[in-house]
């Protein structure tokens, strides 16, 4: 997240997926190998990833658990989302991971372009934290709107 003009700005990502373009948030892995913590992968997958420089965490904004199927193999996938905020805006998208574009989106207009429920209720949730605003209710639990994935709530 960027403030700019006294509003929140969201950093996407755009991807080419099998079923056209999608607008992400930046996401990927611990490494293990370097007995990483989780706050410090997500700072470093989303200056990695976007190209965002000098981010500073500030909160964990929630957990999801889902299963998809890939190409071999049912995947289980557990994603740890951070509330963080930079004041630089320059972005740079990983082309070796498959981004083809980034920018800086007015923090409701991102929650739309999102592809997947769970980034549109975890932007929600940074927003209402941001402008210190009630939790949005959550929305009825069903199926992202491209993916087969099934949620698991723990």
């Amino acid at each position: 997240m960027r403030q700019e003009r006294g509003g929140w700005f969201v950093a996407l990502l755009k991807t080419e997926h099998r079923r056209g373009p999608v607008w992400v948030l930046p996401k990927g892995h611990v490494e293990l190998d370097r007995q990483e913590r989780i706050a410090d992968a997500a700072k470093r997958e989303a200056e990695e990833e976007a190209g965002v420089t000098g981010l500073t965490v500030r909160e964990q904004l929630g957990i999801t658990k889902f299963v998809f199927q890939a190409e071999e193999a049912l995947v289980k996938k557990t994603v740890h989302y951070f509330l963080m905020v930079t004041v630089n805006a320059q972005l740079q998208p990983q082309a070796e991971e498959g981004f083809v574009e980034a920018g800086w989106f007015p923090i409701g207009v991102a929650i739309t372009m999102l592809e997947y429920d769970t980034d549109q209720d975890i932007v929600a949730k940074a927003q209402a934290i941001l402008e210190g605003k009630p939790m949005p209710e959550k929305k009825p639990a069903h199926h992202p709107r491209t993916s087969r994935s099934i949620r698991i709530h723990s």
